[in-house]
């Protein structure tokens, strides 16, 4: 599994990875993280679910129309939702929902109970398909319908926002400057790494303010908080080995995979674990028309995904977004306010 993992990623990691295991031993030392002055350990980081129909997710045809894309199964939203609600409440942890705009309007209901339960609501755009598929007036147009809806259905106006597949170029920081007008106050779309799918190999590895000339470019200050998904550092300044959920939840070994989050906490990086309903589904509909590549991050080890990701409910204490980065998100509503 180590090796398909980096086979999604560059066949060189392979060596970084087993460098890595090799010197700091497979299990590293027992996790024990301070106490805070409630009793209650720090968080760990955040977890977060990417809200959709994995079928609507499949990669999609680049010379599509981005209004003719097959819509949500209803049914299918509602069970794998409390699928992951029951493991959540069974956990005692909260995430941030990454919610599709066309999720939101098939199934209101689901949102809201969201909301109820305590976790946070955030965009994941209109529709499940890279931004640069839709034409940049109308992806303005529709991320303003979506945020009148979230605040109808929550009464909160959603502050995050990742894109589908992740799919933020170095140069798209048109996107993160749109949100920033459009008052959200963090993105969490990219990943310092580089697989067939997605990444920014030399972004940060930690939250930071993208220059929005060059996403991979912190800036001292700015309008909107960049919030990375994990990755695993590699050597110096290399792309990190994506370890943060998804697929790579299922196919990398336990117990290395917990080490190589723990490093991560201890390191002062904040975890961003993600996942998808679907990665928690042992049995999937075979879909014919599906690519290689989606074969394997839909199928390959699915039985491994739900025992996976309780394992890591288990070990390490996760929050929402906002609760985990809520001193970086303060401090920028409050130099918004001032700004006004």
């Amino acid at each position: 599994m180590i090796i398909l993992a980096c086979a999604l990623t560059k066949p060189i990691y392979v060596q970084f990875a087993f460098a890595s295991w090799k010197q700091n031993g497979m299990m590293g030392p027992t996790f024990n993280n301070p106490k805070d002055n409630d009793g209650q350990r720090p968080y760990d980081g955040a977890l977060t679910i990417d809200l959709e129909d994995w079928r609507c997710a499949l990669n999609p045809d680049p010379k599509a129309d981005y209004r003719a894309r097959p819509h949500p199964n209803e049914e299918y939203i509602r069970e794998s939702t409390g699928a992951v609600l029951k493991e959540l409440d069974a956990a005692g942890a909260k995430a941030t929902f990454f919610v599709l705009g066309e999720v939101a309007r098939a199934v209101p209901e689901v949102v809201r109970d969201l909301v109820r339960k305590g976790h946070e609501v955030a965009s994941h755009s209109p529709v499940h398909l890279p931004p640069r598929m839709i034409p940049r007036d109308e992806m303005e147009r529709l991320i303003k319908l979506d945020v009148s809806l979230f605040e109808d259905l929550t009464g909160l106006r959603p502050a995050g926002f990742r894109a589908p597949y992740l799919a933020v170029r170095r140069n798209e920081g048109w996107l993160l400057k749109m949100l920033s007008e459009l008052g959200f106050l963090y993105d969490s779309s990219i990943a310092p790494t580089q697989t067939p799918y997605w990444g920014i190999p030399s972004a940060p590895k930690g939250a930071y303010f993208p220059d929005f000339t060059d996403l991979a470019k912190p800036l001292s200050s700015g309008p909107l908080l960049e919030i990375p998904l994990t990755v695993w550092p590699t050597w110096k300044h290399l792309p990190g080995l994506p370890i943060a959920g998804g697929f790579y939840m299922r196919a990398w070994p336990m117990p290395l995979l917990a080490y190589m989050l723990r490093k991560n906490v201890r390191s002062g990086f904040p975890l961003v674990i993600y996942i998808h309903p679907g990665n928690l589904e042992s049995a999937k509909e075979r879909v014919e028309s599906s690519t290689m590549r989606d074969r394997i991050s839909q199928y390959a080890v699915s039985g491994r995904g739900l025992s996976s990701f309780r394992y890591i409910l288990h070990e390490f204490r996760l929050s929402t977004m906002s609760a985990v980065f809520d001193r970086q998100l303060n401090a920028l509503k409050q130099a918004r306010s001032v700004d006004r």
